[in-house]
């Protein structure tokens, strides 16, 4: 059955079995080049069989509330390697899901695979005891390892989105996107690029790093535009600058602003 048809099924269970085929068409970068949820061709994939395996798929689906979309997306990251860990391990909830989806064999690729960091782990930690996490992890049956994984997910950009029927019941994401977003803990996917860029070259220190580094490239803006219609009053606050980092040597600072000047 193609893809736009499945999509219209109003037969959930026959409909959950092709979403559950679909997977079974994840590239592995040789014979099969995409992904089927992921493409826009109109392709067709076969169901798979209802059998033992369904019935713990649907078990699944009903234990965490979730809807038959939100397991296939949730069962996409898993299989790319989109998942991330939580202190160096996979969550309760991905355990759960690794066993459950295990019996289908389902390719296993590296696609969404990026490096693990610890960006916003601690504000994350710190959220866990708010009562919109305690009715979320409720909700779903999660625990607060399942929250601070999805939210890392999250704030990654490795909650993917795929071809699969929009339905309205499906709140999972949007309710963990509220949450993260009134704490103001997300960044432009720039940003966390380059703090995972960085994450293995200074661990510790490298939110610092880039929080300094998007600091100093905002002041230099400014200061340029300073220069432009007050050289004096910039050279001075460079001066001052400099002298308050240890680098009060007039000579040095005259050297560094002619150069500045050429």
């Amino acid at each position: 059955m193609r893809k736009s048809a499945i999509n219209k099924l109003n037969d959930k269970d026959l409909q959950l079995r092709y979403y559950l085929g679909g997977l079974k068409l994840i590239s592995d970068g040789k014979k099969q080049l995409c992904h089927y949820w992921t493409c826009d061709i109109d392709c067709s994939c076969s169901a798979v069989l209802d059998d033992e395996r369904n019935v713990e798929v649907k078990k699944f689906i009903n234990k965490h509330n979730i809807t038959n979309e939100r397991f296939i997306k949730l069962s996409y990251c898993f299989l790319i390697g989109a998942v991330m860990k939580y202190k160096g391990m996979y969550s309760p909830l991905f355990i759960e899901l690794e066993k459950v989806i295990e019996p289908f064999h389902f390719p296993h690729e590296k696609y969404g695979e990026i490096p693990d960091n610890d960006f916003r782990e601690k504000e994350l930690e710190n959220i866990v005891n708010e009562l919109s996490v305690k009715e979320y992890c409720s909700k779903y049956q999660l625990d607060v390892t399942d929250f601070i994984t999805l939210a890392k997910m999250s704030i990654n950009y490795q909650l993917r989105r795929l071809q699969v029927a929009k339905n309205p019941d499906d709140v999972f994401s949007n309710e963990l996107y509220d949450i993260i977003n009134n704490h103001g803990l997300y960044v432009p996917r720039e940003y966390i690029k380059e703090y995972r860029k960085e994450y293995k070259k200074h661990q510790g220190v490298t939110q610092l790093l880039i929080e300094a580094r998007t600091a100093q490239k905002n002041y230099l803006e400014l200061l340029k535009k300073l220069q432009e219609k007050d050289s004096i009053l910039a050279t001075e606050m460079i001066s001052k600058e400099l002298s308050e980092l240890g680098f009060n040597s007039k000579k040095y600072i005259k050297k560094l602003i002619s150069k500045n000047d050429k």
